[in-house]
């Protein structure tokens, strides 16, 4: 079986049907039937809502002597969760975007998170920090399928600072974080260092193009599919230890 997780990029937002999403096409190519992928993915979440979903659904499928492929799409590192006791509930929040999320607190216009994420952008974001827990959160998928012999593959599915169209480069950053020595313990064979889906999408125009529109700048079907071809060709690569 495949498990797949991730933000709107892996949960197809625009597609007619879910299953054009590159988890399924990746699934098909690895000769694994639609009925046994799983995915998790969900539109505005956080690497932190990733990385815990995964671990803790992949380990239940483990104790049912299940054995999935792991192919995860993390998103932006600036993207935050919060429990929000009141309502006993978790909720998911882009602080650098005027974009609640499933969030309601107490009040319609959800003022208070506003004033809240203009205040976080303020005085407590940084992006070397947000790139610190990014490399912290790979290591911690990657050793975990490691521990557990299984089959993954990381990518990013949006480029890693807050402006999108600003290329995402690994080198830079890790030097920027002091994160040289943790990087070093990634498998880059299995991991993805510059390339990102919204860089492909965007360079090749396989996106909505329509502003305004909540499929705006999400890639189309045919980008799907091409992203499923590149992460399909490399899996094989690693598989022929040519990684």
């Amino acid at each position: 079986m495949l498990y797949a997780n991730g933000c709107s990029f892996t949960y197809g937002t625009g597609l007619a049907l879910k299953d054009k999403a590159w988890p399924f096409k990746l699934a098909e190519k690895l000769g694994i039937t639609k009925d046994e992928v799983q995915t998790d993915a969900e539109r505005g979440i956080s690497n932190q809502y990733i990385v815990r979903q995964t671990i803790t659904v992949v380990s239940e499928l483990l104790s049912e002597g299940k054995k999935p492929f792991v192919a995860v799409g993390l998103t932006a590192p600036n993207r935050r969760e919060h429990f929000i006791e009141s309502k006993n509930v978790l909720i998911h929040n882009i602080p650098s975007h005027e974009y609640h999320g499933n969030i309601r607190l107490d009040e319609e216009t959800n003022t208070d998170l506003d004033k809240f994420n203009q205040l976080y952008m303020k005085h407590f974001w940084s992006p070397v920090y947000d790139f610190h827990n990014y490399l912290i959160q790979v290591l911690t998928l990657q050793n975990f399928c490691v521990a557990n012999d299984l089959e993954y593959i990381i990518f990013n599915s949006l480029n890693l600072t807050p402006n999108l169209l600003e290329a995402t480069n690994f080198t830079e950053l890790c030097e920027q974080a002091d994160m040289k020595d943790v990087f070093s313990q990634l498998d880059m064979t299995r991991i993805y260092e510059d390339q990102t889906f919204f860089t492909y999408m965007y360079e090749k125009e396989l996106f909505f193009p329509t502003e305004g529109d909540e499929r705006y700048m999400h890639p189309d079907e045919q980008a799907h599919s091409d992203w499923a071809e590149i992460l399909f060709k490399d899996i094989e690569k690693t598989r022929a230890g040519e990684g």
